[in-house]
């Protein structure tokens, strides 16, 4: 530390630059805290939007008419035991259907007769292999051909020209080989043909193994219905069935509204608003202080819930249904016997109060989270502001640090400067008073 002493004064250059340096840095101070308001209401808006986003999801359930025909399915079989499954969609029907199921579809299949003692040694013919799937087919020359490749040019022709066909080999035991054709789909209609020019089939011994079969179902023991595969698309309107196993009886299948599904996409719903109400509520005390656009939204988002779809209906209001907000609180409400008793008395309406579009409340709330929450939506805007001015704050400060210290540096040289004189003006003056004692007849006194 530099220091120097003026009539018995020590003063502290260091300590004198360091408070000056204060004062002066009192404008990179403003910039630092505006850049810590900056992202405190970044984060905030960071908060803002997630809860906005939460309460868009709440919706997704609401806000079209297809959520509302939604299907729970049961059967009588036990989970473990079951001969089939079933998919419904919109265009299913509440009901129940007596299901048995007679078949399963199978592919077909030929294969050797007689085992080959090995896969590698070459079959004495000079005859071609010809399969058919019934639209395309292939062409092999087995002369000379081990049972391996055999199997490998079957596979390679099938997939070079498209015939539904596939070559495997099965070992039964040791030197006990047979060469499988399995066609590639299953139904009557699959079926494959063999035949040879020459006496390829004898020699590999190829018999028909499995006959093609198509899958059969018979709904409530009057109506069967085939498919050459084990799944029934719309095997009963808006139904579809995936066979699992031939049944030893009919079982009973169970088609009905998801009510309890719709129930709590609704409890979901009043929940992410109570959650995105209490987030602004604790935004306007920290992070978004006196920010209008907090207000606006959730004004926005009551007029909604507010107003009346318009339509000619049982219910028109949220209220209507059990939907209420609470005068003290500002939160939402669910009164669920209250729903139970719209619910039985006209599902219909309650679908075209929340996802009608254009005037369901769901459809209209879902386009507005889409004006606060898309690419060029208010919060976005909002953000990128944000962001702008903490990269100009940032500038602003990376400027005034530099300014600051070559001001610092000039103070340091200046008092630096002055340490040197006074320096020297000590050393001259205690020389001087050296001198002056030494001189006859001089007293201090």
């Amino acid at each position: 530390m530099a220091s120097l002493s003026l009539g018995g004064v020590n003063l502290d250059v260091q300590g004198l630059v360091s408070q000056l340096m204060e004062v002066e840095s009192t404008p990179l101070f403003r910039l630092q805290a505006k850049e810590n308001e900056y992202e405190s209401q970044l984060s905030a808006f960071g908060r803002l939007k997630s809860a906005l986003s939460a309460f868009q999801t709440s919706m997704s359930n609401l806000s079209s008419l297809d959520k509302f025909e939604t299907y729970k399915v049961s059967t009588s079989e036990s989970e473990t035991d079951q001969s089939f499954t079933a998919r419904v969609d919109s265009e299913a029907a509440s009901g129940t259907f007596s299901i048995e199921v007679l078949n399963l579809a199978r592919a077909n299949k030929f294969g050797s007769t007689t085992a080959f003692t090995d896969t590698t040694s070459p079959i004495a013919t000079t005859a071609n292999l010809d399969i058919s799937d019934g639209t395309d087919s292939l062409s092999i020359d087995i002369n000379g051909k081990s049972l391996s490749e055999i199997r490998d040019a079957i596979n390679t022709a099938a997939s070079t020209d498209g015939v539904g066909v596939s070559a495997s080999i099965i070992k039964q035991g040791d030197n006990a080989y047979q060469l499988v054709l399995t066609a590639s789909e299953t139904g009557a209609a699959n079926q494959i043909a063999v035949s040879s020019t020459g006496d390829a089939v004898t020699q590999l011994n190829l018999t028909e193994k499995q006959t093609a079969l198509d899958a059969s179902v018979k709904i409530d023991n009057a109506y069967t219905i085939s498919s050459a595969t084990n799944s029934i698309d719309n095997a009963i309107s808006g139904i579809s069935l995936d066979l699992l196993k031939t049944s030893s009886s009919a079982a009973d299948l169970k088609i009905e509204k998801d009510i309890d599904g719709v129930k709590e996409s609704m409890g979901n719903f009043v929940s992410a608003f109570n959650t995105l109400h209490s987030t602004i509520k604790a935004l306007k005390e920290s992070g978004l202080e006196g920010d209008s656009s907090l207000n606006s939204i959730l004004s926005s988002i009551r007029n909604e819930f507010n107003s009346s779809t318009g339509l000619t209906s049982s219910f028109n209001f949220l209220s209507e249904i059990g939907i209420t907000s609470n005068a003290k609180t500002g939160d939402l409400e669910l009164d669920s016997s209250k729903l139970d008793d719209a619910i039985s008395l006209d599902y219909e309406a309650i679908s075209q109060l929340f996802a009608n579009n254009d005037q369901g409340i769901a459809f209209r709330l879902e386009a507005r989270m889409d004006d606060y929450l898309s690419f060029d939506g208010l919060i976005t805007t909002r953000e990128e502001g944000l962001r702008s001015r903490i990269d100009y704050n940032e500038d602003a400060q990376a400027r005034m640090e530099y300014r600051l210290g070559l001001i610092e540096a000039r103070y340091l040289k200046q008092f630096s400067a002055l340490d040197a004189i006074i320096s020297q003006s000590n050393a001259t003056s205690s020389y001087l008073t050296q001198q002056l004692a030494n001189l006859p007849g001089f007293s201090s006194k």
